[in-house]
C-alpha cells in the first residue's frame, strides 16, 4: 500500500517515540479520572433523590472536554508544520524532491491530525461507562467521533494553512489561535449582534422574530458539536448557540461537517499553491 513519504517519515520520527505512548497514557487517564470522579459524585447524589439523568450529562461533560481539547491541541501540532521545517532551513530540501506542494502539504497535515485522532481512539472506552445505564447508544459514539476527526481537518488544514504564510512558529501558532478563536466565540457575538439588529427592527415592524441559525455561523465548529450534543441528549436549547429551536439545530451538525470539509480542501489547496516553488521562480524573474 504507497503511503505519502512525509507522513511516512513524520509516522516513523514521532509515533513510534516513548513520548507518544506517556501523551497517550496521560491523555487517556485525565479523562478516565475526571469520568470517575464524576461518576462517583453522581453515584453518590442518587442516594438522595437525584435522577439517574445525571449519568447522561456525565457523556455530554465528558464529550464536551474531549472537544475543548481538541480546539486546544491542534492548532499548536499543525501551525508549526511548515514554517518549521523554515526555520530547521530544511524546507528546501523537501521541495527539491520529486515531491508536489500538495502532497507535502497533505502529508503534513495527515501526520499532524494522526496523533490526535490517535488520541480521540483511545478516549472511546471511557464513553462505555454511560452504556451501564442507557440513554446513549453505539451509534452515538460513532457520530461523535466522526464529528471529532472532520473537527481535527478542519482545525488542522487552518493550522497548517497559516503556516505556509508565517516565517516563524511563534506568528503562524499565534494565528492560529486566533483563527480558532475568532471561529468558536467570535461568530457567536456576531450572531448576537445580528440577532439584536433583526429583533429591533422587528419590534419596529410590530412583528415576532424568530431565532435561526445563520449562514456564517455553519463555518464555526461549537454549532456541529452543539446540534450533535442536543439530539443525542437533548437538552432544549441548552447547547445551542443561537437560540434557535430543536428542529433548526436537528440537522445542524451535517451541515457544519460538509461545510468544514469543504473549508479544509480549500485551505489545503491554498496552502500547496502558497508553498509551490515554481511559482515563485516565475515572480523573481
Amino acid at each position: 500500500m504507497k503511503i505519502n513519504p512525509v507522513l511516512r517519515k513524520e509516522l516513523k520520527l514521532t509515533v513510534r517515540t516513548v513520548k507518544t505512548s506517556i501523551l497517550l497514557m496521560v491523555y487517556a487517564g485525565i479523562l478516565a479520572f475526571v469520568a470517575v470522579a464524576m461518576f462517583a459524585t453522581i453515584t453518590n447524589s442518587i442516594r438522595y433523590g437525584a435522577s439517574y439523568s445525571g449519568y447522561i450529562a456525565l457523556y455530554g461533560i465528558i464529550a464536551g472536554m474531549q472537544f475543548g481539547l481538541i480546539l486546544f491541541i491542534v492548532p499548536a501540532i499543525s501551525s508549526s508544520s511548515i514554517s518549521g521545517e523554515r526555520e530547521r532551513q530544511t524546507l528546501e530540501i523537501l521541495l527539491s524532491t520529486k515531491l508536489s506542494p500538495f502532497s507535502i502539504i497533505s502529508g503534513k497535515l495527515m501526520s499532524s491530525i494522526s496523533k490526535v485522532i490517535l488520541l480521540v481512539v483511545s478516549s472511546i472506552p471511557i464513553f462505555a461507562i454511560v452504556f451501564l445505564f442507557g440513554g446513549v447508544q453505539a451509534v452515538h459514539i460513532v457520530q461523535l467521533v466522526l464529528l471529532y476527526v472532520v473537527t481535527v481537518i478542519y482545525i488542522g488544514s487552518i493550522g497548517i494553512c497559516l503556516s505556509t504564510f508565517f516565517k516563524s512558529t511563534k506568528a503562524s501558532t499565534a494565528a492560529a489561535y486566533g483563527v480558532v478563536f475568532a471561529l468558536v466565540l467570535g461568530t457567536v457575538f456576531v450572531t448576537f449582534i445580528y440577532f439584536a439588529f433583526l429583533e429591533s427592527r422587528a419590534v419596529g415592524h410590530g412583528t415576532a422574530f424568530k431565532p435561526f441559525i445563520p449562514f456564517f455561523l455553519y463555518i464555526n465548529p461549537g454549532l456541529g458539536f452543539a446540534s450533535l450534543i442536543t439530539n443525542q441528549i437533548g437538552g432544549g436549547n441548552l447547547f445551542s448557540l443561537t437560540g434557535a429551536n430543536n428542529n433548526s439545530m436537528e440537522y445542524a451538525w451535517i451541515i457544519n461537517l460538509i461545510v468544514e470539509l469543504v473549508m479544509s480542501v480549500l485551505l489545503i489547496f491554498v496552502a500547496a499553491k502558497k508553498l509551490n516553488p515554481i511559482k515563485k521562480s516565475k515572480k523573481v524573474k
